[in-house]
This record gives C-alpha cells, sequence and structure tokens, in this order.
C-alpha cells in the first residue's frame, strides 16, 4: 500500500508530488518510444533511417507514421537517421540519470548518503 509521504495541501508538496509523478510518466514513455523505434527497425531492409520517416504517396503528399519526421527529398534517410541518433543519445543519458538516481535512493536507504 502507498503511503503519502508529503502532503499535497501545501504548494511545495503538490509541485513536488507532481514532478515525480511526471518524472515517472517521462520513465514510461521513453520506455514505450525505445520499443517502437526497436519494433520499427526490426528487420527494415530499406535505406537506414527511412523507417522513422514519413513515405510520400506521389504529388508532394505525405503518408502519416507514428514518427512523423519530415524527410528531406535530397537525402532519404538522412532526417531519419538524426532522430534515431538523438532519440539514442537520449535514451543513453536517461539510463544514466537513473542509474544515478538509483544508488542516490540506496544510499539513502541505508543511511549513508
Amino acid at each position: 500500500m502507498a503511503a503519502i509521504i508529503i502532503p499535497n495541501h501545501t504548494t511545495f508538496g503538490s509541485m513536488t508530488n507532481q514532478l515525480v509523478a511526471r518524472i515517472n510518466a517521462l520513465h514510461s514513455m521513453m520506455a514505450r518510444l525505445q520499443d517502437a523505434v526497436a519494433t520499427a527497425s526490426a528487420g527494415y531492409t530499406g535505406t537506414p533511417g527511412t523507417e522513422f520517416e514519413q513515405p510520400m504517396m506521389g504529388d508532394n503528399m505525405m503518408q502519416q507514421n507514428n514518427f512523423g519526421i519530415q524527410p528531406d527529398p535530397e537525402t532519404p534517410g538522412q532526417k531519419g537517421t538524426d532522430y534515431a541518433y538523438a532519440l539514442n543519445v537520449l535514451s543513453a543519458d536517461w539510463a544514466t540519470f537513473w542509474a544515478a538516481a538509483k544508488d542516490s535512493i540506496e544510499q539513502l536507504d541505508n543511511g549513508t548518503f
């Protein structure tokens, strides 16, 4: 059973609880995004990066996909590759953040912080 550590009836208590809830939601969204990228990339045999870009249907019309990246007509896959690179950097930094947070929480739990 969850216990209320910081009451919501104070301004900063409420802000702290909202921050924690949003960080947890962001963590969940990052995991979903990583799964989506892995699924889109799995077995993809086209030009690298184009799996994330919106394909052209003709007459300069874009077909929607879940990533929404506008391709560069001159270099197919470049914008998608840039997106994948940025996401990989963000994911690595996010994992570093959570590893540091876990260590801090363990130190707090052990009274060694």
